[in-house]
């Protein structure tokens, strides 16, 4: 049986088998499986560029001609399988308006995948070259030359000087870098690397320009594991740590093997991103989750611990920490790896709901996390709240409640009323709404308004200077009594009605902010 029969069965043996570990619930695929699709789709990728020439000798000028036709071909699959998705969805938003058809938006995405699935993946494919080691040689075109000289050797350029003066000044300065110059450095890195490999043809008379690029990814890798570590240090071994540090070792291996080696082949890059990316998703008690999820786990065990051993009130910090820690292991583990943390709140939590997953007590069941840290004897921080208390002079503020209602499609009863307005406010948006509201009022002649909302109370004005005020505190605590802790979004639309001797009126919230 020959390989042309071998890999096809392999091929297909593998993708049953990611099936399998594929959760039978669409609905119940956590973050860390999503993730790891996108990084099996990147690996299967790579795998299409280095597999040819893996076990053959081969130059570099041959490997990144057919890389190049792999990568533009994807580029160009994409790019016609958006314009056919373009029109056909057009197409079915007309057949939809124009008909007054009721077609579901799931037939949306099921076009998409059919279009992209199908024609792309198979478009994609027929442009792979059937003979990769015996590809022609090309010159670059103008286009490319322009895009590889003029774009992104500069941008490339741009990334370094911006980078090399941020190291220079923590250097002198003696400051600890901050959390987002681990991204800063993975997006110079990449553009690095790309503007390395198209560039390539440039660099056969001399490799000084090649180990000049891989100097300074390596010495940005340095600073990548210093920020790292620090980060790591703090909060932890979360999954996009864990696969920052993957990234750093791939950087730090690959930049000592092109600057030591002048022969070095390209081939290596997309050989050993496809290993390690595979070792992280694949890895047993080394991979991505496995790591991750011990590191929080442990980390929520200390700091529970602390709580318990102090018997003063729960500082601040502390509350943050264990909140931050619950929601991360519920979102990427799920609420049965609390069995091993907090199984007695865990047992509480699922006995709250019966069998149809139905609150027993609207008022107490909102999620896994406020729910425990409720049982730990203290109300849920999330992050926005800790950054307020921060900003506040590590002061508690009042907290800031945001319910929503995403009801596409509703009956509103407007039986005695005369006009139908929409309103919207924000303190840091709309400084003067009235105005706003005015402008969407010019085609109105016979009406002129003024509506303007502080201190909770609502004041409409007509031109005969009649004027109505509307206090809505009231509304405001019952719907916070009913809802804080509960899901942001609401099964109904909340609604005031109001009423004086000169004005009824009628307000339908969509979005609502309480702080209280």
């Amino acid at each position: 049986m020959g390989y042309s029969i071998i890999f096809p069965l392999l091929g297909i043996g593998l993708l049953g088998a990611y099936y399998y570990l594929l959760p039978h619930n669409i609905y119940d695929i956590d973050f860390n499986t999503i993730v790891r699709h996108y990084l099996l789709t990147i690996t299967l990728f790579f795998m299409i560029i280095w597999s040819p020439f893996i076990f053959r000798k081969s130059d570099n000028a041959t490997f990144w001609q057919y890389a190049q036709s792999i990568i533009f071909g994807l580029i160009t699959a994409i790019f016609f399988s958006f314009i056919i998705y373009g029109g056909l969805s057009i197409a079915l938003y007309a057949l939809e308006k124009l008909f007054v058809l009721d077609i579901h938006y799931i037939r949306y995405a099921q076009l998409a995948i059919i279009v992209f699935g199908i024609f792309g993946i198979n478009f994609f494919l027929s442009q792979i070259p059937k003979y990769p080691l015996f590809m022609q040689i090309r010159p670059y075109s103008n286009i490319k030359r322009i895009f590889s000289k003029n774009i992104l050797a500069p941008i490339a350029l741009v990334y370094f000087i911006i980078l090399y003066s941020y190291t220079a000044k923590i250097l002198l300065n003696m400051e600890w870098p901050t959390g987002i110059l681990s991204w800063i450095i993975v997006s110079f890195s990449f553009v690095a690397i790309v503007s390395f490999l198209f560039l390539s043809p440039y660099f056969k008379k001399s490799t000084i320009p090649q180990r000049l690029i891989w100097l300074a990814i390596f010495l940005q890798t340095i600073m990548l594991g210093v920020a790292l570590w620090m980060r790591v240090e703090e909060y932890g071994i979360t999954y996009n740590r864990y696969l920052l540090a993957i990234f750093g070792v791939w950087l730090l291996l690959m930049s000592l093997y092109f600057m030591l080696f002048g022969k070095a082949q390209q081939k290596w890059i997309f050989f050993f991103a496809s290993l390690f990316i595979f070792i992280s998703q694949f890895g047993g008690e080394y991979s991505a989750s496995s790591v991750s999820k011990k590191s929080q786990t442990q980390r929520l065990i200390k700091f529970i611990n602390e709580v318990k051993e102090d018997s003063k009130e729960i500082d601040m910090k502390i509350k943050y920490q264990i909140s931050d820690s619950i929601q991360y292991i519920s979102i990427h583990y799920g609420i049965d790896t609390f069995k091993e943390i907090i199984p007695d709140i865990l047992k509480k939590y699922k006995i709250a709901k019966d069998k149809k997953g139905k609150r027993v007590n609207p008022n107490y069941i909102y999620g896994f996390a406020p729910f425990a840290t409720k049982e730990l004897g203290f109300e849920f921080i999330n992050r926005w709240d800790w950054l307020n208390y921060q900003r506040n002079g590590m002061k508690i503020n009042l907290k800031n409640y945001h319910f929503y209602t995403n009801i596409s499609k509703q009956i509103i009863d407007i039986k005695g009323y005369d006009y139908l307005l929409n309103y919207k406010y924000s303190n840091y948006l709309y400084r003067n709404p009235i105005l706003k509201l005015k402008r969407e009022l010019e085609k109105s002649k016979d009406l002129n308004l003024s509506i303007t909302f502080s201190n909770n109370q609502l004041q409409i004005k007509h031109d005969s200077n009649i004027s109505s005020n509307f206090d809505l505190n009231e509304f405001g605590k019952k719907l916070l009594e009913e809802n804080s802790l509960r899901n942001n979004k609401l099964d109904k639309t909340p609604i005031y009605e109001g009423e004086d001797k000169n004005l009824r009126v009628k307000i339908f919230f969509q979005k609502l902010n309480i702080i209280g």
